[in-house]
């Protein structure tokens, strides 16, 4: 989990240097970010490189919201990325015609979900889950939900999905026990209900939030719900940037020590 404060960027790697980036995070009014503060400049691409990763395979863009993707365009000319994968459904039409234009001109391939709902990356196999709402004009409820399984640890990306989408992921998927959550929705109480969670019953939950910010999130009725299930639960505000590596025994390595 990287520090991007109120948004979402998830780097996960193999021991063969094979990436994928789920969302970028992005600047939000209240975001306690400065305006000339570049996340992929000072924080995504740092990261990259201490990881000794040249390219990304695959970014993941779960929903068009600025905290998710504002900083997608930055890196697609600074960086080199093999595949985008978005919902296009998602996308007003101006700001697909312009993301389109922008990988061809970086030879980066831009992929819809629907098209790639399956695939291995080294040892990974990753799930596209589709659990978005089709009429509803929440792009949070357009989200692409993110199931990877590698070394035997399961792990799910949720995104921004709401309860309605975590209803009809139950209705449509027989979903395993999770290693680790990507708690939903930065912690809101939009997300996370009883039922998702009796059903994967998660060990390390990862939430991706900035100080103090104008939301007030995560709420607190979350968390305590996590930690009563006996998850370990991290959040970016308070940890900084979080790394697990993927063995047989989790070892959890934090930015800030608690």
């Amino acid at each position: 989990m990287l520090n991007v404060k109120q948004g979402d960027a998830f780097l996960f790697e193999t021991n063969k240097r094979e990436s994928i980036l789920i969302d970028t995070g992005g600047k939000l009014m209240q975001s306690g970010i400065k305006e000339n503060h570049n996340i992929a400049k000072y924080h995504i691409i740092p990261t990259l490189k201490k990881h000794r990763l040249k390219t990304i395979n695959y970014i993941i863009i779960t929903h068009p919201h600025i905290d998710h993707m504002g900083e997608l365009s930055y890196l697609i000319t600074k960086y080199k990325i093999n595949n985008i994968i978005i919902n296009t459904r998602s996308f007003e039409k101006n700001k697909l015609k312009l993301l389109i234009k922008q990988c061809e001109r970086n030879h980066v391939k831009l992929i819809d979900f629907k098209n790639i709902q399956r695939f291995k990356l080294g040892k990974a196999n990753i799930s596209l889950l589709d659990s978005t709402i089709n009429h509803s004009e929440d792009l949070n409820e357009q989200s692409i939900i993110t199931y990877i399984e590698y070394n035997k640890i399961k792990m799910l990306f949720t995104g921004d999905a709401t309860i309605n989408n975590e209803q009809l992921l139950l209705r449509k998927y027989k979903l395993p026990k999770i290693n680790i959550l990507k708690v939903g929705h930065h912690g809101s109480k939009t997300s996370t209900s009883d039922e998702l969670l009796q059903k994967i019953r998660p060990t390390i939950c990862l939430v991706s939030v900035g100080k103090k910010n104008h939301y007030h999130l995560p709420n607190q009725e979350i968390i305590a719900k996590l930690k009563r299930l006996g998850a370990q639960v991290f959040q970016s505000s308070e940890y900084g940037e979080v790394t697990i590596k993927l063995k047989s025994k989790l070892t959890i390595n934090t930015e800030i020590n608690q």
